[in-house]
């Protein structure tokens, strides 16, 4: 395989790369539309229908609950069926109840849209992207698609929080769900044109990044798929240890999504303030998930891994210190840059590291669980805390702690049952 022109493969243009782009407009758009606007609904929603912060939070709780079901086998759904149906499919579910929100009038008919639209979510967000970039490229240039696939949030928040923030200030927030059900909806024809499953379906033997024959000859590593099954996986300690990581990471970058614009509104006193504080620091993610990338790839995931999470934690610490002083809130921008990376990033590079692309799907489904189970737990402790003790002061504090703990998880998957996975046939890159 040559290396002079990455866009190139036996003369002709890649097509992975244009998958990568379908992957980067999944976060842009879906991941965008269903993560980090969500908080934009907290006050306009719990002013008009009366009711508390830890009411409105169950809807949050049941879509999240479905995904965490769905999740447990949606990546085999993905393996079964052409990606570009399934994905096509996630979207038009979501977009559906986004109308259905619009026209709601108690708490009662949200969690029901809202738990019927996680089943879509569950397909609609990271995961097509990860299994995209683990289809179309090798091990020598993963970490880097994935980054740039993943940056995709961090672009698509810079946009559209504003959008839908505007929305909701001039129009309402019923008006707002249909705006975002517009904006979801682009991804649907994206995927009927663009989207194809495998390389082969193009034509193209081997995958940009896969090592050359040469390198695999001195190497011994293989030109194809490798890595154990998702059941195998299931029997090592290395396996739980990065799957708790990854729910952990989850249920601090949950709480921040979910209440940052609620908190610097109190803070600052100035909803568009906060909105454009909130959307800053999730664009620095366009260049922060780009470098999360290019170091794991450069320094390898497992010390990035790390690292990375000790970032998250100063962001939380500047978010418990800037009630005090708005300095902070400056401060935790640039740290946002890496540590936001995080969650989106680190869980499903760690786990193509560990356990290889043989059922890599799978076991991103069963990453996105975790994830699921986090972020039903962040948004509830921060909103019980607030309801409680009238400030979120005490949940950065305790997230913080968590990213730490984070940091710890990954390093101890980092160690632990190696001889147990070579003994299944697979050596950890």
């Amino acid at each position: 395989m040559s290396t002079k022109n990455p866009f190139k493969m036996n003369g002709k243009f890649y097509y992975g790369w244009v998958m990568l782009g379908c992957g980067f407009l999944s976060m842009f758009i879906c991941y965008v539309i269903k993560v980090n606007c969500y908080s934009l609904f907290y006050d306009p929603i719990c002013q008009e229908l009366d009711i508390s912060r830890t009411a409105y939070i169950q809807t949050n709780t049941v879509m999240t609950v479905t995904m965490l079901i769905a999740s447990a086998f949606i990546g085999k759904i993905y393996k079964m069926f052409p990606i570009k149906y399934v994905l096509t499919g996630c979207v038009a579910l979501t977009s559906i109840c986004y109308i259905g929100m619009s026209q709601s009038t108690s708490l009662w008919q949200l969690i029901l849209f809202s738990g019927i639209q996680g089943i879509g979510w569950s397909g609609a967000t990271n995961l097509p992207v990860t299994i995209m970039v683990s289809n179309w490229f090798g091990p020598k240039i993963k970490g880097t698609a994935m980054s740039i696939g993943m940056l995709g949030s961090g672009a698509g928040a810079l946009v559209w929080v504003n959008v839908v923030n505007s929305a909701i200030v001039n129009y309402g927030w019923r008006d707002a769900y249909l705006v975002m059900a517009a904006i979801n909806a682009i991804m649907i024809p994206v995927a009927l044109i663009f989207v194809v499953s495998m390389p082969s379906d193009k034509g193209f033997e081997t995958r940009i990044g896969d090592p050359t024959p040469e390198d695999a000859k001195m190497e011994g590593v293989s030109l194809q798929k490798a890595g154990i099954t998702g059941k195998q996986a299931l029997k090592t300690a290395r396996w739980w240890f990065q799957w708790f990581a990854g729910l952990t990471t989850m249920i601090g970058a949950a709480a921040f999504s979910a209440q940052f614009v609620s908190y610097f509104t109190e803070v600052t006193g100035d909803s568009t303030k906060a909105a454009a504080l909130y959307s800053g620091a999730l664009g620095t993610m366009i260049l922060g998930k780009f470098l999360l990338g290019v170091l794991s790839d450069i320094f390898h995931i497992k010390r990035v891994s790390v690292i990375a999470p000790l970032f998250y934690a100063g962001v939380f610490i500047c978010m418990a210190l800037a009630s005090g002083n708005m300095m902070f809130a400056t401060v935790l921008i640039p740290l946002y840059m890496i540590g936001g990376a995080v969650p989106s990033t680190i869980p499903f590079l760690i786990t193509a590291r560990n356990f290889g692309d043989k059922e890599y799907g799978v076991m991103s489904g069963w990453m996105n669980m975790a994830g699921n189970i986090g972020q039903i737990v962040g948004p509830t402790i921060a909103a019980l805390i607030f309801d409680i003790t009238g400030t979120y002061t005490l949940a950065w504090i305790i997230f913080a702690v968590l990213m730490v703990v984070v940091g710890v998880l990954y390093l101890l998957s980092n160690i632990t049952s190696k001889k147990q996975i070579e003994e299944m046939g697979y050596i950890p890159q």
